[in-house]
């Protein structure tokens, strides 16, 4: 009993051990079973991707990295953010995609893809490189958003 004893008064690390009856008297087995089965429990996770941020939920698609602003040339931008419902894979859009016009749209994640209605055209928001935007100033862009090939992205 001595031995048993010394050995947890030299490892402290082994605390828990000594707590869960590693070092207790066998007549203490009760007492220490007693406690191993009133632990608190662990709460479950549905979803085990899925992070609350704020009131919306993140749910690791890959179009939530797009998440902020991507700028084309001329003050051109597409900015987009978590939808305010606060659905995964719903996103509030600002886009001025002309030296004339801004607009808000919602957008729904599809695959890979981000889908929204301007101006009655079903377009689709998908990633891509600086060539593919049309534009001279993203030509070297690797980060790049497409909305038209050949006319229209956004780079960071």
């Amino acid at each position: 009993m001595k031995r048993r004893n010394r050995a947890c008064a030299l490892f402290p690390a082994m605390l828990l051990f000594h707590s869960l009856g590693g070092c207790a008297k066998s007549d203490d087995k009760a007492a220490v079973d007693n406690a191993v089965s009133a632990a608190p429990g662990v709460e479950a996770i549905d979803e085990p991707d899925a992070v609350t941020v704020g009131t919306n939920e993140v749910t690791g698609l890959p179009t939530d990295d797009w998440i902020g602003r991507w700028n084309g040339p001329e003050g051109l931008f597409l900015d987009i953010q978590l939808s305010p419902d606060g659905k995964p894979g719903h996103y509030a859009i600002t886009n001025k995609d002309n030296l004339d016009r801004q607009g808000d749209y919602g957008g729904v994640a599809e695959g890979t893809d981000i889908r929204f209605v301007r101006d009655g055209r079903d377009l689709t928001i998908r990633p891509g490189i600086g060539s593919e935007t049309g534009f001279k100033y993203l030509a070297g862009r690797k980060d790049c958003l497409i909305v038209v090939p050949g006319r229209e992205g956004y780079c960071r």
